[in-house]
């Protein structure tokens, strides 16, 4: 059994599937919608991508794997002495092995006004839908958040034509990947575009239109720093939450998510986790986190699911990596990118040319962290080295040069 139907769940299912053709296999999915995926929300909103195109696999992968697909039914708690698992709606489930892949949700924080129409995070299809009712050409969006998915979602909405402001508490975007310069090039690309961006300061109120709670239109926002801001829709990513709560009580060992071993097992038998609920081996720090990107749910669900059908294999473990592209802009970190000199590495940053910049980080004479902003299509090589932990040698010279036996990395 599965209970999640998204990335590291499908790719589970589909490598047990392929090592036994009869087992019975069930997906309980909390949603209405087969298995979409979920990094394609911000670009749906943009009007560029239809359903269809949102899906992970064709409208007839369930049946024509003899998938069991239970749809909008929650998991509400784990029973492992009685190898079952019980649903929102009353449902009761047995398995023999269990995949945990929930995934994650949006952290809301707890603010006057966060119920009022008009709120959303920007994690699911009913996410996307509900800020597609709310928005149009010349409206007014308010963003907080200056991670990923926040700017994200404020590039899909002013490529729809709203007027966007993004508050960021921090003094720069993208402050737990990039250092100051490649976030300056990623302001400057989007505040050219129209972007409004309000540094050190966060939001206090959610104001709302009408007088009964929780029913209230979104109207503006209330900022620490005093100012009142129009806005017809707000999307708050302060980040997501692994969702584990409930597997309390059920004694599989948690921290912030589910803590798994190599085989993508938990501490309890026949019991797996794998995608952004999982907390596995970390390839640079060797501590157990959650590297919350679509390749790692999709490689941890596919290992989970060869080891679910007695094909015992490893995950040799990840590192965390983000890509993301603004008008053009492509930007891609991986590994430990804002480590600095007092921290026992040595930092490289090259500058070739206009919106181009590079940021190296070694140690131990391995190249650990990289930060690409502009051409990055050598990204793949570094990300090689970074997993493989290359003894770089004379490359590392090279390297810090913008070259790679003779030839311009970029």
């Amino acid at each position: 059994m599965i209970i999640g139907n998204s990335a590291a769940g499908i790719f589970a299912a589909e490598a047990i599937r392929n090592l036994d053709r009869v087992g019975r296999i069930d997906i309980i999915g909390d949603e209405n919608y087969p298995a979409y995926a979920r990094c394609l929300t911000s670009y749906y909103l943009t009007g560029r991508i239809a359903d269809e195109q949102m899906l992970i696999r064709p409208a007839d992968f369930y049946t024509r794997n003899d998938f069991n697909l239970h749809k909008g039914q929650k998991a509400v708690r784990v029973d492992p002495e009685e190898r079952k698992v019980h649903a929102a709606t009353g449902e009761t489930y047995h398995y023999d092995r269990l995949l945990i892949a929930t995934g994650a949700s949006p952290a809301i924080p707890n603010l006057p006004g966060v119920r009022n129409n008009g709120v959303f995070g920007l994690r699911t299809m009913a996410d996307a839908k509900g800020i597609l009712g709310c928005t149009g050409p010349g409206k007014s969006a308010v963003v907080v958040g200056g991670g990923r998915v926040s700017l994200k979602a404020a590039y899909a909405l002013l490529d729809a034509g709203l007027f966007v402001t993004c508050i960021i508490s921090s003094g720069q975007m993208l402050s737990q990947v990039l250092d100051r310069d490649a976030a300056g090039i990623v302001a400057e690309t989007l505040t050219s575009r129209g972007l409004t961006v309000e540094y050190h300061t966060d939001v206090t109120e959610i104001l709302g239109a009408g007088d009964i709670p929780k029913s209230s239109m979104v109207s503006g926002v209330r900022l620490t720093n005093g100012k009142e801001l129009p806005a017809n829709v707000v999307i708050i990513g302060k980040g997501v939450i692994p969702n584990t709560g409930f597997l309390e009580g059920s004694g599989i060992e948690l921290s912030r998510g589910v803590l798994v071993n190599e085989f993508m097992q938990t501490n309890l038998p026949d019991i797996y986790a794998a995608g952004d609920v999982a907390q596995g081996y970390d390839l640079i720090s060797g501590r157990r986190m959650i590297n919350a990107i679509w390749p790692n749910a999709a490689e941890q669900g596919n290992i989970a699911g060869c080891n679910m059908a007695g094909f015992v294999t490893s995950y040799s473990g990840s590192i965390e990596m983000n890509s993301v592209d603004f008008f053009g802009l492509s930007i891609i970190a991986a590994g430990q990118t804002r480590m600095d000199e007092g921290e026992g590495c040595e930092v490289v940053k090259l500058f070739p040319g206009d919106n181009l910049y590079r940021r190296l980080v070694f140690k131990n004479n391995t190249l650990v962290g990289y930060i690409m902003v502009g051409k990055t299509a050598k990204a793949g090589l570094l990300t090689t080295m970074i997993r493989e932990q290359v003894p770089l040698g004379k490359m590392k010279e090279e390297l810090a040069q913008g070259r790679l036996r003779q030839k311009m990395l970029w």
